[in-house]
């Protein structure tokens, strides 16, 4: 199942919002519970220093009549004291204490012991079966002692209040973040759904480049990529046509000689005239043979899927394989084949694709140069190269013609217009130069004819050095 960059999208982002949103949640919630606590702690604290403040009057008229009514002898009056109303009364709790031993106020809400039993500390103290949040100070005169305190259960109830408002917004506000990332996702998403369905709905002939207006940056790669591979579909195409409509007219040729030839041969009374007509029926045999063979060549090597995987390979051994089997063509014309080679390394390239190019090559040579002839083949080395150069005494190209002679099926006016060339050798030479990233020049040879030079990229050292060779005339 192919995955969908829409859902993969809105899966990343939503559960990463998610993930942030609820662990900023939790931290919210937290937060807010530790500020209320901390915040609750300072009210008592502050009641505790207003109650110092505000009762000190009081206290001090409650401290005379005390002393008044213990010199009377009337004890026990000051455990009936009234609880004065207070304005800290509600919801926070507080009790004075008169030399921190005798309970002078309390608050209608707090207990008749202490409050707190450690001074100046902030503590949580079970009285009665309930949870206090307990504070108490002493005044500067260390006279009069304050307990101020909370139910902890407000406390929580209030804090969590709080910290719930905070929490409730994020929660409101996920699922609206959540539909304007998936709105925003799919509206993202609209240009590459237009490309798709521009290139779903052309013809198989279209092959006209996409437009890139409008495109994201992050698509634009892909599209260029797309018209590039659309450019190069159209060249093959174009050269496909352009093949087979050569290859037709190429093939028509030899096919009517040979159906010619084949009723010459037909029509003959006597023995000599027969085998003098089939002897021509097989040269046109031949030369169909060869074409053939090279349009299935030029085709294997027109595929731009066709990547090659350099090695290392021996050229001096290669051109020695196959100049050896061209020796037998050699032969019938009487021409000499030779190779010399002063290379100390090899050559960065396929074999089976270099073998081809000395094959057409050294054909070349020995099809188009007169007979009796020579073909002369160098392989040596130039800094990081290895050069090889194929030399001949024929006819030659002229500068003019260097060029065309490269393109399929054109054979050059000025050479032997008796040899049977289908004009693709140096087509398919020139591919297997591109190939292998190479380099191909034509020049007039010291022996007067075409010399061809080739570069390629050296490799490791070779083992064998130094080989002449004379290997057919």
């Amino acid at each position: 199942m192919n995955p969908s960059i829409r859902k993969r999208l809105l899966i990343i982002l939503l559960s990463a919002t998610t993930l942030v949103y609820g662990v900023s949640t939790v931290k919210t919630y937290l937060d807010g519970r530790h500020d209320v606590t901390e915040l609750l702690d300072a009210q008592l604290a502050q009641a505790a220093h207003a109650l110092h403040a505000l009762s000190m009057h009081e206290l001090f008229e409650q401290l005379a009549y005390e002393a008044q009514l213990n010199a009377s002898g009337d004890a026990g009056v000051a455990r009936k004291i009234t609880p004065q109303v207070h304005k800290y009364e509600q919801p926070v709790a507080f009790q004075i204490w008169l030399g921190g031993e005798k309970l002078a106020v309390r608050s209608v809400n707090a207990p008749a012991h202490p409050l707190s039993l450690i001074d100046d500390v902030f503590a949580d103290r079970v009285i009665d079966g309930q949870v206090w949040r307990v504070y108490s100070a002493w005044n500067s005169e260390h006279t009069i002692k304050v307990h101020v305190g909370e139910l902890l259960v407000v406390r929580d109830n209030l804090a969590d209040l709080l910290a719930t408002h905070n929490v409730t917004t994020y929660v409101i506000s996920l699922p609206m973040l959540a539909l304007l990332i998936w709105l925003g996702v799919r509206h993202a998403m609209d240009p590459l759904q237009r490309i798709a369905a521009e290139v779903g709905g052309r013809e198989f002939d279209n092959l006209k480049g996409l437009d890139i207006k409008g495109v994201p940056l992050e698509a634009k790669p892909l599209v260029e990529a797309l018209n590039g591979l659309f450019q190069r579909l159209q060249l093959s195409f174009d050269n496909v046509r352009s093949f087979t409509g050569n290859a037709a007219h190429e093939l028509r040729t030899p096919l009517a000689a040979l159906k010619t030839h084949a009723q010459v041969g037909r029509g003959q009374k006597d023995y000599d005239g027969a085998i003098a007509a089939l002897d021509y029926v097989i040269d046109d045999v031949n030369r169909a043979i060869h074409l053939v063979e090279q349009m299935l060549t030029i085709a294997r090597l027109d595929p731009e899927s066709q990547l090659l995987k350099m090695e290392d390979v021996d050229l001096c051994d290669i051109a020695q394989e196959e100049m050896a089997v061209m020796g037998i063509i050699a032969l019938e014309k009487d021409v000499q084949l030779h190779l010399q080679c002063e290379c100390n390394h090899m050559a960065r390239g396929k074999s089976a694709l270099l073998a081809t190019l000395i094959r057409n090559l050294v054909g070349n040579g020995i099809r188009y140069t007169r007979d009796a002839g020579q073909v002369h083949v160098t392989i040596d080395e130039d800094q990081n190269q290895i050069v090889m150069r194929v030399a001949d005494d024929g006819p030659g190209i002229s500068p003019a013609e260097r060029e065309k002679v490269f393109e399929r099926f054109y054979r050059s006016t000025e050479t032997n217009t008796k040899a049977n060339g289908s004009g693709l050798g140096l087509s398919i030479v020139r591919r297997i130069i591109e190939l292998h990233g190479a380099s191909i020049s034509l020049d007039e040879s010291a022996l007067g004819g075409l010399l061809v030079e080739v570069r390629l990229q050296a490799g490791i050292p070779r083992r064998q050095t130094h080989t002449r060779s004379k290997l057919a005339g």
